[in-house]
């Protein structure tokens, strides 16, 4: 549990340090361990990791920790360019992997745009579905205050039962 809350914390802890490095830079690079390891095995053997080696090589690294020497050094690499300050994270080449990577927002008044969007979204959907479970306990009669909102009828039989 207390891996648990330190990885909720900072998200690129590990309790290998070797693990840790690759993702940070990961992170740094805004895609997934999976992904760092195909940017890593096309900059190290110039193609693209074949797909009969992509369940072997991640289960290794995520199962026993295995972490392949072309990873590591990919890794560094990237750490070694946030540290010179020339890392541009957004660059189309560390996202050939990741299909839903689209363009970055830049102003504040797009972030706000598109926050108060999803806001909107949430709040519709919380509204409704409450608006629904309200109309279904006072229609149907639910035996319980929680879900799952079991009729009463089906829990209490015998108090609908015709004399």
């Amino acid at each position: 549990m207390n891996d648990f809350i330190k990885t909720l914390i900072k998200p690129d802890w590990d309790d290998n340090p070797k693990r840790s490095e690759i993702l940070y830079a990961a992170n740094l690079l805004h895609v997934g361990e999976f992904q760092l390891i195909q940017l890593a095995y096309k900059s190290w053997y110039n193609e693209d990791l074949p797909e009969d080696k992509i369940n072997k090589i991640f289960s290794e690294y995520m199962l026993t920790g295995i972490i392949p020497i072309w990873v590591t050094h990919y890794a560094l690499d990237i750490l070694k360019l946030n540290k010179a300050k020339v890392l541009d994270s957004f660059n189309d080449r560390y996202h050939v992997y990741d299909h839903e990577f689209g363009k970055y927002i830049s102003t504040e008044k797009q972030r706000k745009r598109r926050g108060i969007f999803y806001a909107l979204i949430i709040g519709v959907a919380f509204i409704t579905s409450h608006y629904m479970a309200i109309n279904y306990v006072e229609d149907e009669g639910s035996a319980g205050f929680y879900p799952p909102y079991v009729e009463k009828r089906v829990v209490y039989p015998e108090l609908y039962k015709k004399k």
